[in-house]
């Protein structure tokens, strides 16, 4: 995946405004319900990275703590331009950004929330090395920008599971 790049592209406006857009049924944003929110708790909250495919803007990576509280539990969202689902970018992407988290010794894991129905995605999580987390309180639900109640699964990557 050589003509794959991971970019910092934080505080770029317009290319993180671009990269929610792939998310066409809102569900790696579904905390907010107004596009203005969206970017700026982007802007402010995540360190946000563009995927870029032979320097074509694809998807948007971001990471942000997952809960308020606590700095040393991370959540990483992908959203992928829809042509270039399936053809294993995510999975290159997730696994690069992997990296990048856990070089910092005091993220101590990594949450990812995926659609129950979205089969790929949690393949490529439980490849990843995620496991399944039926642990985790809070809502277990997204909701798509056209109002439907759509189940969710979160899945939980370790530091000393991964360094292993």
């Amino acid at each position: 995946m050589t003509n794959i790049k991971l970019i910092s592209i934080n505080g770029n406006k317009d290319l993180i405004a671009q990269g929610v857009l792939f998310d066409n049924e809102h569900t790696c944003y579904h905390d907010y319900y107004d596009f203005n929110d969206i970017i700026i708790g982007l802007l402010i909250a995540a360190d946000n990275y563009g995927i870029f495919y032979n320097d074509e803007f694809i998807g948007l990576v971001s990471i942000f703590p997952h809960y308020y509280k606590d700095k040393s539990r991370l959540e990483i969202s992908i959203s992928i331009k829809e042509e270039y689902r399936n053809k294993k970018i995510g999975k290159y992407s997730l696994k690069n950004i992997i990296d990048i988290c856990f070089k910092e010794e005091q993220n101590k894991s990594i949450h990812l929330s995926i659609r129950e129905d979205n089969i790929k995605s949690r393949k490529m999580a439980e490849n990843c090395g995620f496991k399944l987390y039926r642990g985790y309180r809070c809502d277990d639900t997204f909701t798509t920008l056209d109002g439907n109640i759509i189940p969710q699964v979160q899945y939980l990557l370790k530091r000393k599971d991964y360094l292993n």
